[in-house]
């Protein structure tokens, strides 16, 4: 039954997850230009500028497992206890997401913390998970629904 309620918010967290991958997580505002900072790196390579690119690309390689992993937990809808604990590890994944883009984003902004600013996109993991806790919290009604029928035959 894939017009479920817990659909539809499964469905914003893998928008969300894919608006983070498109979206700025910072820029930096120099005297000559604007740096975007992406999942991916510098928007404009620039050579001046040092920062450890290994929690970026972490950031995107989970960004990348969340994105299927939320797609896999939309069609378990058959199986719903096995869908709360998917919804569980979406979750942790996503805390890991925004330790390893604040991570990132520490490295890129040594040096520039008065030109730093924050993008819009550190907001979407943060939306995802109060999305999956909604969709897990359905999810329990579904089956508390179905246990109830259960019990009365």
């Amino acid at each position: 039954m894939l017009q479920r309620i817990q659909t539809v918010y499964l469905s914003f967290v893998f928008v969300f997850t894919l608006m983070f991958l498109f979206f700025p997580l910072g820029s930096i505002h120099l005297a000559s230009e604007i740096i975007l900072i992406k999942t991916w790196g510098l928007s404009p390579q620039i050579n001046q500028i040092e920062y450890n690119s290994i929690p970026g690309y972490l950031a995107l390689a989970l960004s990348f497992f969340i994105m299927i992993l939320t797609v896999f937990t939309i069609f378990r809808y058959k199986k719903r206890l096995f869908q709360i604990k998917l919804g569980k590890i979406n979750i942790f994944l996503h805390v890991l997401l925004v330790v390893s883009y604040f991570f990132f984003l520490d490295s890129v902004k040594k040096g520039y913390e008065d030109s730093f600013s924050y993008g819009i996109a550190v907001v979407f993991p943060l939306l995802s998970m109060i999305l999956i806790l909604m969709a897990n919290r359905s999810v329990k009604k579904d089956e508390e629904l179905v246990r109830s029928a259960d019990r009365i035959r």
